[in-house]
């Protein structure tokens, strides 16, 4: 198995879409924000415009005139508002697209990174057990396969049948009889 993830690179590319899509998103977000900020100014101050006092006919008529214009201006800011919050929910999806990408890009990255650790793991127990079989074969006086003459500590030529500490149901001879 490869030490390293084949798709590193696209890996580091996905994050960056990832990251410069979150940027794009908190940016749309911020604008919006702004511009329902700005268009709540706007109706505050024409909600503070009054009619009242306004003894001439001209004084009236730019008092309407006034009013109008902050009207025309409060529509284009509510424009400006959903524009700005057309683009946020775009920008979201964009940034949500580019997060399940780098997702899916990730999780075959762990996976590969826990395969490497399963056979470093692996590779290290088994220079464990050769290790610790050595030093078994150390302790016990076997040398290993190199020496045919020593087998498990039995001599080579003794054999099961020469060995007449073992009895069969109390009987000293292998073939039964005995005393």
């Amino acid at each position: 198995m490869s030490r390293k993830f084949r798709l590193e690179q696209v890996l580091r590319v996905r994050h960056l879409q990832r990251d410069i899509a979150a940027a794009a998103a908190g940016a749309a977000a911020a604008r919006t924000v702004a511009a329902r900020s700005f268009s709540e100014s706007i109706l505050e101050e024409a909600a503070a415009q009054s009619f009242a006092d306004h003894g001439s006919p001209q004084s009236f008529a730019a008092a309407v005139a006034a009013r109008s214009a902050s009207s025309a201006r409060y529509q284009d800011a509510l424009a400006v508002l959903a524009d700005a919050e057309a683009e946020a929910r775009s920008a979201q999806a964009v940034w949500a697209a580019a997060e399940g990408r780098a997702k899916g890009l990730q999780r075959l990255a762990d996976r590969h990174e826990q395969a490497q650790r399963a056979a470093d793991l692996k590779a290290d127990q088994a220079v464990i057990d050769e290790h610790a079989g050595r030093a078994r074969g150390l302790t016990t006086g076997v040398q290993g396969p190199a020496h045919p003459g020593v087998d498990a500590g039995l001599d080579s030529e003794a054999t099961p049948a020469d060995d007449h500490s073992m009895s069969i149901r109390g009987h000293d001879h292998p073939n039964g009889g005995g005393a």
